[in-house]
């Protein structure tokens, strides 16, 4: 039986599945500081030095930690790697109890507190991070209101997944959203994350959708990343360090292209 936490304690946040590469500490759910940075390819190099200044900044070791959550995925595969090991790492040598959140999740939640629309009505947020040729890492979230966020800085209680974490390509995703749209009549649709490379199949979804779009671009804050995991911690949830693995979605492609080598050579025998 898992031991019920209702405090707890300081948490860091890691997530490095796009180009942003983002810390935070919070504690019993509230941010006590964050440090983020744009240098895609760099992840590996600069994570562990900006845990380390965030900490000091705080006054705080790594002891005094007692929790880590990582953004599991899915995203750019070395970038999802990075946080995930660096997350086992710290549990496994400090002790300290593991968590992993979706990063489209909080990208989805995250985006949505930075935008301005007003409605009272259902909102449907769809976080978008680039997966190249025309491919996006993306999935639905929907809430009810005017904000995704209590203020006790946790998910609202309407806060809940319409539809999946996957990698789809971006004009037969809209028109599924368009489909499934007609049928749950959202009143806003919110586009966030990494949408600058789908600009001209946004403004055709807008056109055909016919009611209100925003498009926000916008980073993963790792805030969101341990906000998204407070409710899961204070019940007492946790992984096993030995098992947690990211969430990819697909196999990365040179795994991809050597089973599908493999798959190749099998036939020809």
């Amino acid at each position: 039986m898992t031991e019920q936490i209702t405090n707890t304690g300081r948490c860091l946040a890691i997530d490095t599945s796009t180009s942003a590469m983002t810390v935070a500490v919070l504690e019993n759910g509230r941010l006590l500081g964050e440090v983020s940075s744009h240098a895609e390819r760099n992840h590996s190099i600069g994570l562990i030095p900006h845990i380390q200044d965030l900490l000091s900044s705080l006054g705080m070791k790594p002891r005094d930690l007692r929790s880590v959550v990582a953004g599991q995925g899915p995203g750019s595969y070395t970038g999802v790697r990075i946080a995930v090991s660096v997350a086992k790492t710290f549990a496994w040598s400090i002790g300290l109890d593991l968590i992993g959140v979706s990063s489209l999740e909080a990208m989805a939640i995250g985006g949505s507190v930075q935008n301005d629309y007003k409605g009272t009505g259902l909102t449907w947020v769809v976080p978008l991070m680039d997966g190249r040729r025309k491919q996006a890492f993306t999935a639905v979230y929907a809430f009810e209101g005017a904000t995704p966020v209590t203020e006790a800085r946790v998910p609202d209680a309407t806060w809940r997944e319409v539809l999946p974490d996957g990698i789809r390509v971006i004009g037969a995703w809209t028109d599924q959203i368009l489909t499934q749209a007609a049928a749950a009549a959202p009143s806003h649709i919110l586009f966030v994350g990494e949408t600058e490379g789908f600009v001209a199949e946004l403004e055709q979804f807008a056109k055909d959708f016919g009611g209100s779009v925003s498009v926000v671009p916008y980073g993963i804050e790792a805030a969101y990343i341990g906000i998204l995991a407070y409710p899961r911690l204070a019940s007492g949830e946790k992984a096993d360090v030995h098992t947690f693995v990211p969430n990819y979605t697909r196999l990365p492609e040179a795994e991809a292209n050597l089973l599908a080598g493999l798959q190749t050579k099998k036939g020809e025998q």
